[in-house]
């Protein structure tokens, strides 16, 4: 049986205005991407203005975000919201500061666990990167090629590639924290198949599984050329937050083919729709 692989810009494009609903909050898909991009700004604009206040700005959005798996999951939400309120300077970086943090949030996965993580991501900004935060993003950005390997950061315990994307998502738009709802959907579209002249890299391995390393690395590099075949118009962030969006409303585990706009050049749902 053969299939054309649908146009990314295109088929991105058409599935803009899908209603997508997050966190009570039910609206486009185009406004979620839109939120997010003026997201990345605003930090960037952080970043740049560097400050004792600024450093603790940064450093709390990344704590959120390399907690919110580093432990087999857990919102983020809750712990964010605590850190806020508890450590505003750097004379805040304390222990008992970051248990307390952890309790009153109800830290799914143990007040230890959790202050392990914390201690070991402020000592590694502290010693490692001095609190130069720009430094830091401006070398992400001219390592995306390879997923920004030599992050020293990687190196600490329950901290993945996955959890430093993520993290590094909100100041970047070359990152992103794939999940299963993202591969599901990529997958789906055919998408994969763009990736085969990247099969002679040993570092990678062609597949959807984004808890394997050679994997992970595989979708991001994938998503760099999936971001260049638009031109740039959108990013591997954008199309990371457009698929999460679709899987989430649409195309989950039992998909929705005959309401979806883009089922008559998706393959699966070409497939489904003239087969039902």
């Amino acid at each position: 049986m053969q299939f054309t692989i649908p146009d990314v810009s295109e088929t991105l494009d058409r599935l803009m205005t899908i209603e997508s609903a997050f966190d009570g909050t039910t609206q486009p898909i185009c406004q979620w991407l839109s939120e997010h991009r003026a997201k990345i700004e605003s930090n960037r604009n952080i970043v740049e203005n560097e400050s004792p206040t600024n450093d603790i700005s940064i450093l709390n959005m990344f704590l959120r975000d390399l907690l919110v798996r580093a432990i087999r999951g857990e919102r983020g939400s809750r712990v964010y919201e605590e850190l806020l309120t508890t450590i505003k300077t750097k004379a805040d970086l304390l222990e008992t500061n970051y248990r307390g943090v952890l309790k009153r949030a109800n830290y799914r996965w143990g007040v230890d666990n959790g202050s392990k993580v914390i201690s070991d991501v402020v000592l590694h900004v502290q010693s490692i990167l001095h609190w130069n935060w720009r430094a830091y993003i401006d070398q992400a950005e001219n390592e995306k090629e390879t997923n920004f390997k030599s992050d020293p950061m990687l190196d600490i315990k329950n901290i993945s590639f996955k959890l430093r994307d993520l993290a590094l998502s909100n100041f970047s738009p070359h990152y992103a924290a794939f999940d299963l709802h993202v591969t599901r959907v990529l997958t789906r579209l055919g998408w994969l198949n763009y990736g085969f002249p990247f099969l002679g890299n040993t570092e990678l391995e062609m597949g959807n599984n984004p808890g394997n390393d050679k994997n992970y690395l595989f979708l991001h590099r994938l998503f760099i050329l999936l971001s260049d075949m638009t031109g740039g118009r959108y990013t591997p962030v954008d199309m990371d937050r457009i698929l999460w969006h679709l899987g989430k409303s649409m195309c989950g585990a039992k998909s929705m083919c005959g309401a979806c706009p883009i089922a008559g050049e998706c393959p699966t749902g070409k497939h489904r729709t003239t087969n039902n």
